[in-house]
C-alpha cells in the first residue's frame, strides 16, 4: 500500500505540475484571458496578476521538488482558497467552484501527506510562546 500511495502523490504532483506551471505562465500576457478576467472582471491590478502567476509557475516547480513540494502544494492550496472565494464573490458557475475546491483539497492532501502537518505544528507551537 505504501509504493501505491507514493506512486499516486508521485502522479498527482506532476499532474498539479504541468496544470500549475502552464497556467502561471500564462499569467504573463498582459494582453489574454486572465488580464481580463483580473482586471475588468475582478477588479484587480495587474501586478497581482503578475504575483499570482509566480506563486503557480513556482509552486508548479515546487511540487516536483523532495525538498519544497510539501511548501509549494500548501501554498497552491492557498491560492486556490483565493480563486473559490473570488469566483463565489463576483459570481461564477457552481461546477467551476467546486472544480477548485477539488483541487484545493487535493493539494492540502499532498502537502500533508508530505509533511506540512508538523510543520504547521512547530509554527503554531512557536505563535504559541511568544
Amino acid at each position: 500500500m505504501a509504493l501505491f500511495k507514493k506512486i499516486l502523490l508521485f502522479l498527482m504532483s506532476a499532474n498539479y505540475a504541468k496544470t500549475f506551471i502552464s497556467h502561471g505562465w500564462e499569467k504573463f500576457d498582459a494582453e489574454g484571458f486572465w488580464s481580463t478576467a483580473f482586471i475588468e472582471r475582478w477588479g484587480y491590478g495587474l501586478y497581482f496578476m503578475y504575483f499570482i502567476g509566480v506563486l503557480e509557475f513556482l509552486g508548479g516547480i515546487g511540487i516536483l521538488l523532495p525538498k519544497t513540494n510539501k511548501y509549494a502544494a500548501f501554498t497552491l492550496a492557498v491560492v486556490m482558497l483565493g480563486a473559490i472565494i473570488t469566483r463565489t464573490v463576483f459570481g461564477t458557475s457552481l461546477d467551476d467552484v467546486i472544480w477548485i475546491g477539488f483541487t484545493m483539497i487535493t493539494l492540502l492532501y499532498i502537502s500533508l501527506e508530505r509533511g506540512m502537518d508538523a510543520e504547521l505544528t512547530r509554527l503554531y507551537s512557536k505563535l504559541k510562546k511568544n
